[in-house]
């Protein structure tokens, strides 16, 4: 008699939480929900599914000039009165302001990539068939060897430079001879 009183307390206590939990549970409000229409499952989008981002003009501060230094990749010259100090700024690297440590990707202008990968050995800039500013910046070492092509101030296509593909390659292993196995001699018994 007292176990089963207590049996059923115990179960009572235990249905407790599950009766409150349930009671915290409502349906949904079934008229404000809406289903999604064909429109906002089909949009026109990119092949890519995302929306294709527009840059901003290149203005001549994002240019190099033909030495492949830009304007805002130098500091500028302190106003000391000093005759020996340069006209036309310090380069960043000799103002000890180091380069900016990120990726180069397509589009980017070309002062951008002189900021990542700093002054370029050798650069030729002339114009396309349209008309369009070309130039071609080539690094012939470094980490960011290569060569690059810019159209109106914008970065179309990298090639990698033959000193940073022999970098990135790892070198050939050789396999390692596994050890052999010590010889189990056995004991022949003579007789």
């Amino acid at each position: 008699m007292i176990g089963d009183l207590l049996l059923r307390l115990a179960i009572r206590f235990l249905m407790l939480p599950a009766a409150l939990a349930l009671g915290a549970c409502a349906l949904p409000d079934f008229e404000s929900f809406r289903a999604p229409s064909t429109d906002t499952l089909f949009r026109p989008l990119s092949v890519t599914n995302y929306r294709e981002k527009v840059l901003p003009a290149v203005s001549t501060e994002d240019l190099v000039d033909p030495s492949g230094r830009c304007a805002g990749a130098f500091v500028p010259a302190a106003a000391s009165g000093d005759p020996n100090a340069p006209q036309g700024g310090v380069a960043l690297p000799d103002a000890g302001v180091p380069m900016i440590p990120s990726a180069i990707s397509l589009e980017m202008s070309e002062c951008d990539v002189v900021k990542r990968a700093g002054v370029a050995q050798r650069v030729e800039i002339g114009r396309g068939g349209a008309g369009e500013r070309t130039v071609t910046m080539t690094y012939l070492s470094g980490d960011r060897a290569g060569v690059y092509l810019f159209t109106d101030g914008r970065l179309k296509t990298m090639e990698r430079g033959a000193e940073a593909a022999m970098q990135s390659k790892p070198a050939k292993k050789t396999p390692a001879k596994k050890p052999s196995k010590p010889r189990q001699q056995t004991a022949v018994q003579v007789q």
